[in-house]
């Protein structure tokens, strides 16, 4: 394996595990949930099965007996893809491994949960039909922009 897809992975999966602890000691100070990943992978489910890319009452869906492990497989895997797109950038000379502009990504990335993923799982653009859209689009921000801080650094340390 090349340097660079080691320290591509190694700072993907890094950070996505930074960023599920720091999930979890936020859950603990605010009371508000981590990240449900098994109606992500009922999700991704859904989506593979033909059930549309948006979905509509995925929490009426019959539970499906791999949703949990799919939910955390695209998770991780998503970590990895935006630790790609950060080398990119890195190797383009926009970026530079390091906890301020890991920061920027991560406040930039932000865009993903509330255009795509949001909308998707049910929630519509910034989680607009989410009980408490600002909440939720807040929440995202700061958990993304941890995975930024711990990408960029990621990087950082491992001298990409």
């Amino acid at each position: 394996m090349s340097t660079i897809m080691f320290q591509i992975i190694a700072a993907g999966v890094g950070a996505c595990i930074i960023f599920d602890l720091w999930q979890r000691l936020f859950a603990i100070f605010t009371g508000i949930p981590p990240s449900n990943w098994g109606m992500v992978g009922r999700w991704l489910l859904g989506v593979t099965g033909g059930q549309g890319l948006i979905a509509r009452d995925l929490s009426s869906r019959p539970a499906h007996p791999n949703e949990v492990m799919a939910g955390w497989v695209l998770h991780y895997l998503v970590a990895v893809g935006y630790a790609v797109l950060y080398a990119g950038l890195m190797q383009a000379g926009w970026l530079r491994a390091g906890l301020k502009d890991g920061l920027i990504f991560g406040l930039v990335s932000v865009v993903v949960p509330w255009f795509f993923f949001m909308p998707a799982l049910g929630n519509g653009i910034m989680a607009r039909l989410a009980p408490n859209p600002r909440l939720a689009c807040m929440v995202a921000l700061v958990m993304h922009a941890v995975f930024g801080l711990a990408l960029g650094g990621g990087f950082a340390l491992l001298g990409a």
